[in-house]
């Protein structure tokens, strides 16, 4: 039996309360719906359809935001190294900052290439790979190609072809291409390419028309049932929480600096999300994902008997 001195007993106390603004009771925004708020307010202030940008952040990631390509691309809008430094973006990993600068390297590639299929194309196959193809003609990847008719409903030769005034969500087409979905399984999720190639049914490819970021996140997991399997850690260790983003990243890297042999170099999710009743101010938390809540449990119960403070949540 382990007994606690009081000192520390209110110690753990404490620290526990500071990871939930108030009691676990209270209503606030699940993961889709803080990322669907980002990624909504991100498309209007570039001027985007917010469909569009919905279905480029899904396909990049599956609302991922610790995820790690084969090639290299990070988190949530999976910017390469170097397309992050030249957008001034610091941290691809924090959705806040990616979600945003992803809207706007959109904008600039619109800008450049006339439309949004195309732009859509060069944030895929890089804008040099795209120029070239416009110039030469040949052949983009059919990565590529599947991920312009996923995100636009259109071809990128439709696209490349003059402009286009609307969007349509993909529909299934015979002989057409089966989709390339951008969803590794949780346990490869680091380390896995966005873009595995998985057959599709056909059927499973005809979608209904959604505008709204949750509701088209809804639908595309409903009609799309492997685009999403694993697609989201449905559990999180939350280490830290504060209505200060500063705040809630220095409490959770004294954790790490603590107890390193089991936070180091694990991925995390730091997202701001409103809570009911506390205005439009958001929480924000730093967690760690976790594919089942027996993990989840095992991480945080491995972190309590170190003296750590930690809480299981369901995302």
């Amino acid at each position: 039996m382990t007994i606690f001195r009081p000192a520390r007993l209110a110690a753990i106390v404490l620290a526990c309360a500071s990871l939930l603004p108030f009691s676990a009771r209270a209503a606030e925004e699940t993961t889709v719906q803080t990322l669907c708020r980002l990624i909504e307010t991100a498309a209007d202030a570039e001027g985007l359809p917010r469909d569009f940008f919905t279905r480029l952040i899904w396909r990049e990631s599956s609302f991922r935001p610790h995820v790690t390509s084969g090639a290299g691309a990070q988190g949530i809008a999976q910017f390469m190294p170097g397309t992050a430094e030249e957008q001034g973006l610091d941290d691809p990993f924090d959705p806040e900052l990616a979600i945003p600068a992803s809207a706007k390297y959109l904008r600039s590639l619109k800008d450049r290439f006339g439309n949004l299929g195309l732009a859509a194309a060069a944030y895929n196959a890089g804008p040099t790979r795209l120029a070239r193809w416009i110039e030469r003609g040949g052949y983009l990847p059919m990565e590529t190609e599947d991920y312009v008719a996923f995100i636009t409903g259109r071809s990128v030769q439709d696209w490349k072809g003059g402009q286009i005034e609307r969007l349509d969500p993909p529909k299934p087409e015979a002989g057409a291409p089966e989709p390339r979905p951008s969803d590794p399984r949780p346990a490869e999720a680091r380390n896995a390419d966005p873009n595995p190639a998985r057959k599709q049914p056909a059927a499973a490819r005809a979608e209904p028309k959604a505008r709204d970021c949750a509701t088209l996140v809804a639908a595309i997991r409903a009609y799309r049932p492997s685009l999403i399997e694993g697609a989201y850690a449905p559990f999180g260790v939350q280490l830290s929480g504060n209505f200060s983003k500063s705040i809630a990243i220095a409490s959770y890297h004294r954790q790490v600096a603590r107890y390193p042999s089991l936070l180091e170099g694990k991925p995390t999710l730091i997202l701001g999300s409103r809570v009911a009743g506390r205005g439009r101010r958001a929480f924000y938390r730093v967690r760690l994902p976790a594919d089942t809540l027996a993990k989840a449990n095992q991480i945080c119960n491995s972190l309590q008997k170190l003296g750590g403070a930690c809480v299981v949540l369901r995302n």
